[in-house]
């Protein structure tokens, strides 16, 4: 299998958009801003676009989603759980200080609990990473994970939004801690990173 990934680094809050390509299969994950500057980025692929996955519901990183659904025709996947954050995207944007609307886009697939996801004759496994959001999920393939807002290279994600919890939050980061060691990490802000032992240490001492 050939697996690549791309990112871009859109929006007021550069916010990461990540393209994962597999044996000429893509996916979209996190499109948050900055259809255009996505496309211009991502176009140099040859691979056939096939859904659009959201690591959460967040309105920095779904503003782009729309404009994939329309452009490619594909479907848009998302946690349950985050349908609320979702719906409240326009007010955490007029609540940020950022003047316009965004139109929300439909889910068209709800993640289950533990699912995997097709792509390139590979799977993309999806874990179920609660605390940033009530619906904030992890995605791995090979030895990769895209981990949304959970934690970065030396800090920890929000708790303090709506539908946070902390407690939930430093349970899925000792569970990838965990379980992930020497994992490439591509976070939702930020650059990737290895989750080798100084990263572990650093984040375990964080949420102690």
């Amino acid at each position: 299998m050939s697996v690549s990934i791309r990112f871009v680094t859109v929006g007021k809050w550069e916010t990461n958009a990540y393209q994962l390509e597999v044996n000429g299969e893509s996916v979209i994950i996190d499109p948050g801003d900055e259809f255009e500057k996505l496309e211009d980025s991502f176009r140099s692929g040859s691979s056939v676009i096939k859904y659009i996955l959201n690591t959460h519901g967040h309105f920095d990183h779904i503003g782009a989603v729309n404009e994939y659904k329309k452009r490619y025709n594909i479907p848009f996947y998302l946690h349950g759980k985050d349908k609320m954050i979702l719906r409240q995207s326009n007010l955490m944007r007029k609540f940020a200080g950022i003047d316009g609307f965004i139109k929300i886009p439909e889910i068209d697939h709800v993640f289950e609990e533990f699912e995997s996801i097709p792509v390139g004759g590979d799977q993309i496994r999806v874990h179920h990473t609660p605390g940033h959001t009530p619906g904030s999920v992890t995605f791995e393939i090979d030895n990769m994970l895209i981990s949304g807002d959970l934690f970065f290279h030396d800090e920890i994600g929000r708790f303090d939004l709506p539908g946070g919890n902390e407690k939930k939050l430093k349970e899925s980061i000792n569970y990838i801690l965990d379980n992930y060691k020497d994992y490439k990490i591509y976070p939702g802000h930020g650059e990737p990173f290895v989750l080798d032992d100084n990263v572990i240490n650093d984040i375990k001492n964080l949420i102690e």
